[in-house]
């Protein structure tokens, strides 16, 4: 396993009620601007500190609840998920999911860990409807806290938002979101 990825060993501390106070999905899914009925992809599930609420948000619509470790879905399948979570293994970069198939794609705490961030975007655009939202939301390099992955492995909110223009988005929002964490939403270009 990459040094970059997360231990599964640690899952608890992603489903911790101090971290639902602190990155608030339901902020999340403000930002998203997304309604019930769509369909949402958190990339990097894990064992789905973001899917359940979304899965809520989304009534009758869908949350593909993806990652590539078995062991983060296997925990995310013994947290008795309800119908309209479908839990995706994926590769690192491919995905099968249908092309113009999701409204929004989630990744909360995964950038920094891409091999290749150009071919994860391109990859999640496909995925995306035209007009399709990202929110990225990952490790500031500059933030002076000590927690999350070592700051040589964290990427600037300036990095993704060039990486996200050469995959074909339009950033519509960026800001810090923690003290720590900063956040792009975007939309894919047509």
């Amino acid at each position: 396993m990459s040094h970059k990825k997360f231990d599964p060993s640690r899952a608890e501390r992603l489903i911790a009620a101090e971290r639902y106070q602190e990155l608030k999905p339901d902020i999340i899914l403000q930002k998203l601007g997304i309604r019930s009925g769509n369909t949402i992809l958190d990339l990097g599930c894990g064992n789905g500190f973001f899917t359940f609420p979304a899965a809520v948000a989304m009534g009758e619509g869908m949350v593909i609840a993806a990652d590539i470790s078995d062991e983060m879905l296997s925990l995310l399948k013994q947290r008795n998920t309800p119908e309209n979570i479908q839990i995706l293994k994926v590769d690192e970069v491919k995905m099968d999911i249908e092309d113009d198939s999701v409204d929004a794609a989630v990744l909360i705490a995964l950038y920094h860990e891409f091999k290749s961030p150009l071919d994860n975007l391109a990859e999640i655009h496909r995925t995306l409807k035209p007009g399709g939202k990202i929110l990225i939301l990952d490790w500031d390099p500059q933030s002076e806290k000590e927690r999350g992955p070592a700051k040589v492995h964290r990427v600037t909110k300036a990095q993704a938002m060039k990486d996200l223009k050469a995959a074909g988005f339009t950033v519509e929002n960026h800001e810090s979101y923690t003290l720590d964490m900063w956040m792009i939403v975007g939309h894919s270009n047509a």
